[in-house]
């Protein structure tokens, strides 16, 4: 059992009715549950959002909603994560606080630290609901259109993924996420967009719109187009990276600075994504999978190139991220 409880907040929601939305975030107590009364008490949906701080969308759309005083068709819980970060200057620059663990690499793991036990308390919080369906609510770590991720395909997560977007990852990579977890009802991860985009925010609020008002959740909006078996690129312990123009001579990797153009468009055979210095692939790995690497990616005069049409998705522009996660995930076009 986890040593941390989640605080839990019920109507009329003063803290955020004609607040903006950093004052609404600096009134929060810290991790928290808004209890949303719905039309039909006898269910519940449950939006889990700020699992990382730096991703705001999810709490703007609940703010937004909230000053609305919107009724949903169902009980609706929304778990707020990590405020703490997410309050610390500048607000909502801090993925997780400095020398903390990743939140959604926390879950599912019997570890004491205050990390891990948040994540039990949200895992516990969420089966305690008996939820109807559950969205994990974030954004890219760089620009780039929404999508959706699950580990399973089934068509109630492909209904969920179609209240937000078009397109669904399926993904058997384990990280420690929530969305890996058994929560008592199917769960989707939302990656609304970029941070910084104002398209984002309105992808989780009419999303949410969607997911919130629908009688039946598990009935489609829209076509949702399937990519399966994604690949995390990763940096090779001990490598740095950049983002430039040129290549760097103290960095292990440089990419280009405009590779967020790639995000889910067609990168043909031949397309050059930055430079490595030692001239091969020593300072890349994909999910440990050496052989796929240098099936999918060569290096040409110090050149990251493609040999054959790939789609590559989540890139980041933000080293630190692409250092402490991975630079992009990719499946064979």
């Amino acid at each position: 059992m986890s040593g941390i409880h989640l605080q839990h907040l019920h109507p009329p929601f003063e803290l955020a009715k004609g607040k903006t939305l950093s004052r609404f975030l600096h009134y929060l107590p810290g991790p928290c549950v808004f209890h949303i009364p719905g039309k039909n008490r006898s269910q519940c949906r449950i939006i889990v959002t700020l699992l990382h701080g730096n991703e705001p969308s999810g709490l703007k759309a609940l703010h937004r909603l909230l000053n609305e005083d919107f009724i949903p068709e169902v009980e609706t819980k929304f778990i707020i994560a990590s405020v703490a970060a997410a309050k610390t200057e500048p607000l909502f620059s801090h993925r997780m606080l400095p020398g903390q663990a990743d939140l959604n690499r926390c879950f599912g793991k019997d570890i004491k630290d205050l990390q891990h036990q948040l994540a039990q308390a949200i895992e516990a919080q969420i089966r305690g609901f008996s939820p109807q369906a559950v969205v994990d609510m974030h954004n890219t770590s760089g620009s780039g259109p929404a999508f959706c991720v699950s580990t399973q395909a089934t068509e109630q997560h492909l209904a969920l993924a179609s209240h937000f977007s078009h397109r669904m990852i399926l993904t058997p990579i384990r990280l420690g996420a929530i969305m890996e977890q058994e929560l008592g009802g199917p769960i989707i991860t939302v990656e609304a967009g970029g941070a910084q985009d104002e398209v984002a925010d309105r992808v989780a609020y009419n999303g949410l719109i969607s997911f919130l008002s629908a009688k039946d959740v598990f009935v489609s909006k829209q076509h949702v187009e399937q990519l399966k078996m994604p690949r995390r690129v990763e940096l090779s312990e001990g490598c740095d990276i950049a983002y430039a123009d040129v290549p760097l001579a103290d960095k292990a990797v440089t990419l280009h600075k405009d590779i967020e153009k790639y995000n889910f468009g067609e990168t043909p055979e031949g397309t050059a994504l930055g430079w490595i210095n030692n001239n091969n692939l020593n300072a890349l790995s994909l999910d440990g999978d050496a052989n796929l690497l240098t099936r999918w990616f060569r290096v040409e005069r110090n050149q990251l190139m493609t040999k054959c049409p790939l789609k590559l998705f989540m890139i980041t522009t933000n080293a630190d991220i692409a250092k402490s996660d991975c630079l992009f995930y990719v499946v064979e076009d």
